[in-house]
């Protein structure tokens, strides 16, 4: 099962340290812009508040040529009309001071003759005739904007200053006929303080408007706030992306990883050696792997999402009930049919599946092949059959040798004796032969009981086998059986014994030519596989019934009349020796084939190591 690792959009490398940038990219432009607007309504302040408190003054100057020349009537007086004046919402105070910074007029009078604070600095400009402005600190917190200037009353019309330039003015006021120097300054109109003090040409007074800023600070602040705010959003935005980003890529990541581990788990589920099957609590089959299908002899799609009474053997159903009824399946015996006709051996265990909240949600089949471990006990088996045999014909082969040596000598003594009697002289002659024979059977136990010594060669496969088959190629014509050879091209010399190999693949040839009696064919395929070389060698014979074939390497095991049994158990310890193995396969009147393995390379110290033993 393989699953598309499908990556998301947020899941692409989007790094952090871009929503950290953009985020910072917009505080910048946001702090800028509040900068910006802060600087812009600090000069429009100053611009707005210069002009007003210009605008004022000259009216200031104004009403007090009017209220000079009494035309505001016999009660006004310029304290009246500066505290009407700072009486204005916007306007804190109103001061008239002399060169020394001692106050002449003021809308408080009890500030009248004090001195005027903040005085004028070093960094502030001198009062002139145009309007100057600065931005002065009051009681606790409070900042006042303050235009100044020279106190310059003026008549309407010549646009001449009251106290003209000087003397002058006082000439040209005194030669007017409809204007008495009594009207120079209305009676009452400057109290407390002389009027030569306010209209001294030599020693101009100044006039200084204070106005409140309060409203442009409020305006300020809220910016600022505004400011902060969208500072904040955006800082929070920010984090919120990032928060989100991070969340997002662990989220992929998770996801990622976990369809990693489901691919990796099913992966190897599905490469286990071992058969499993999985049904859920309705006994419906909802996972089957490739090796569990090739046992129960059907594919994936025959087996997924059918009711296990349908796809399982009746021997796997009886232990389920088994399970469901509270008993406990494990590792169980069994046999399932295979597509050969011959059982497979195979152990099952069942277990049931319980959920998170330990609910029930199905059974699992584990089934474990065993073939290969029966194949493995068996051949251990015959190794120590053969081990034993081994050791019981060296005792038998030496204790017989010598009563036969003796026997055939009185045979052929009495032989000699038996020259008028035919008969006689032909049983004492049976008698040697009969002599020759058990010797030589003894002289084959003897070779399989000792250790086979081999002497390798490099030698090439196929002239060996061309050499084995024309050697039978006599036999094999008059009894109607076909050759067919198949030898891979270009396959490498190896180091084998030639004589020994020789032995064993005639062995089994004369074998498949003696189990095809009427006829058939003989087939002969060798192919590297890996790092081995392979030999399958098949007849269309009788075959081998699979009680013979637990027997067939075993020594004196024959189904022959005339046979001594040590054909194939010789040969089975020559293939050993190589380091190869020889296994069978055979279905009764179908044929046998001979499957025989030996490594490419021989391994020299293995062999020494058996002499040795």
């Amino acid at each position: 099962m393989k699953s598309e690792n499908k990556t998301p959009y947020l899941n692409r490398s989007i790094s952090p340290w871009v929503i950290i940038g953009i985020s910072v990219v917009l505080v910048g432009v946001v702090v800028t812009q509040a900068a910006m607007n802060y600087n812009r309504e600090k000069k429009y302040m100053g611009q707005i508040l210069s002009e007003k408190g210009a605008a004022l003054i000259r009216s200031f100057e104004a009403g007090t040529i009017t209220g000079m020349l009494g035309r505001m009537g016999s009660e006004a007086h310029l304290q009246t009309l500066m505290e009407e004046t700072a009486a204005q919402e916007d306007i804190s105070y109103i001061a008239i001071t002399d060169q020394s910074g001692m106050i002449l007029a003021h809308n408080q009078k009890d500030r009248i003759g004090t001195s005027f604070t903040p005085p004028l600095s070093k960094a502030d400009a001198q009062p002139s005739d145009h309007p100057q402005w600065r931005t002065v600190k009051g009681q606790g917190s409070k900042y006042y904007f303050e235009v100044y200037k020279t106190f310059l009353p003026t008549l309407r019309g010549n646009g001449k200053h009251l106290h003209g330039q000087g003397r002058g003015f006082r000439r040209h006021m005194m030669g007017r006929d409809h204007m008495e120097e009594s009207h120079e300054c209305a009676q009452g109109w400057i109290r407390g303080q002389s009027r030569q003090r306010l209209l001294d040409p030599e020693n101009r007074p100044a006039i200084f408007i204070g106005m409140d800023i309060a409203p442009f600070e409020h305006a300020r602040k809220e910016d600022l706030q505004n400011s902060t705010i969208s500072i904040v959003l955006i800082l929070f935005l920010g984090l919120g992306g990032i928060v989100s980003l991070f969340w997002a890529q662990n989220h992929a990541r998770s996801r990622r990883l976990l369809l990693d581990t489901r691919a990796f788990a099913s992966e190897l589920v599905t490469s286990l050696p071992m058969g499993i099957v999985a049904v859920d609590d309705a006994a419906k089959v909802i996972y089957v792997n490739e090796t569990a299908a090739n046992f129960l002899r059907k594919k994936l799609d025959q087996i997924k999402g059918k009711k296990a009474a349908q796809v399982l053997p009746p021997s796997l159903l009886t232990r389920l009930d088994q399970v469901d009824k509270g008993g406990l399946v494990s590792e169980q015996e069994m046999k399932l049919p295979s597509h050969t006709g011959k059982a497979i051996p195979v152990t099952v265990t069942i277990t049931k599946i319980a959920g998170t909240q330990g609910n029930f949600i199905g059974h699992v089949f584990i089934i474990k092949d065993l073939s290969r471990i029966r194949a493995l006990e068996l051949e251990i088996k015959q190794k120590e059959k053969l081990a034993a045999v081994g050791i019981l014909a060296a005792g038998v082969a030496h204790e017989v040798r010598n009563p036969l040596s003796s026997i055939k000598g009185y045979a052929t003594y009495f032989s000699s004796l038996f020259d008028a009697q035919p008969d006689n002289k032909k049983a004492a002659n049976i008698m040697a032969e009969e002599v020759d024979r058990v010797n030589r059977v003894i002289s084959e136990l003897l070779e399989f009981a000792r250790p086979i010594q081999l002497e390798l060669k490099k030698t090439k496969i196929f002239e060996l086998v061309d050499k084995a088959l024309r050697l039978i190629k006599y036999e094999a014509d008059p009894a109607g059986i076909k050759i067919i050879s198949s030898v891979e091209p270009n396959l490498p010399e190896i180091e084998v014994d030639k004589d020994r190999l020789t032995q064993v693949l005639l062995n089994i040839f004369i074998n498949a030519i003696q189990a095809m009696p009427s006829g058939g064919t003989l087939s002969v395929n060798v192919k590297a596989v890996e790092n081995r070389l392979q030999f399958d060698i098949s007849d269309t014979g009788n075959g081998i019934s699979p009680q013979d074939q637990a027997n067939i390497f075993n020594p004196y095991f024959t189904t022959k009349k005339s046979g001594t049994g040590l054909g194939l158990a010789i040969a089975f310890k020559i293939i050993e020796t190589h380091g190869g193995t020889i296994t069978i396969e055979s279905l009764k009147n179908k044929g046998t084939t001979f499957l025989i393995s030996i490594p490419l390379k021989q391994n020299k110290l293995d062999h020494n190591e058996e002499e040795l033993i």
